[in-house]
Parts: structure tokens; C-alpha cells; sequence
């Protein structure tokens, strides 16, 4: 199964604004399980340069562009806050990243 892999940053003088846009977000949305699992709904570190959050989303078979769609809109209204940056990612496991070629894992 790939992994939807959100990482965002921002200074720490708007974490009061992020924060309070985090709780308002998963209000309206909700992590949908249908959609998969949420395998790190978030963690996050700071250092001198601020804050950095990571959430990682588990996708269900025959459901990625349905996720990939509910995490932009998940993030979209994050756009509001200046200085706070995001990208959403797409990795996959190394199995799905072996198909079609003449390797495979050991069984």
C-alpha cells in the first residue's frame, strides 16, 4: 500500500495560528478511514528555524486518488496562514516499488 506523506514548516511565532487552524481543519475534516489508515496522524519537532509537522497516511488499495484528494483538501485552507509551507508527498513500499521489474523480495 503507498503512503500519502504530508511535511509542513513554519516559524513558531504562528504556531497559535496553525494550531488553531489544525483543530478547526479536522473538524470539517475528519481522518476518513475508508480511505486508509492514519499510520502518524502527526508529529511534530522545532529548532531554530521553527516547527516542522509530519502526518503519514497508510492508503487502501484502489483508493489513491480519492486520498490524494481529501489530504489537499484537508490542507487547503493551511494557504490562509503566511509563512507556513507544505508539500504532500507519495511514497511507496519497496514491494510496489520492485513491480515490474525482474527483482522481487526474498520469501
Amino acid at each position: 500500500m503507498p503512503y500519502i506523506i504530508v511535511q509542513a514548516w513554519y516559524p513558531t511565532e504562528i504556531n497559535t495560528e496553525v494550531v488553531e487552524k489544525y483543530l478547526e481543519v479536522v473538524k470539517e475534516f475528519p481522518f476518513d478511514r475508508s480511505l486508509g489508515k492514519e499510520t502518524i496522524p502527526v508529529t511534530s519537532n522545532t529548532n531554530k528555524k521553527g516547527a516542522e509537522v509530519i502526518s503519514v497516511m497508510e492508503v487502501k488499495q484502489g483508493k489513491l486518488e480519492e486520498a490524494i484528494k481529501w489530504v489537499g483538501n484537508r490542507m487547503r485552507p493551511f494557504l490562509e496562514i503566511k509563512r507556513f509551507e507544505y508539500e504532500i508527498r507519495l511514497w511507496s513500499t519497496l514491494v510496489e516499488g520492485l513491480e515490474g521489474t525482474e527483482y522481487s523480495l526474498p520469501t
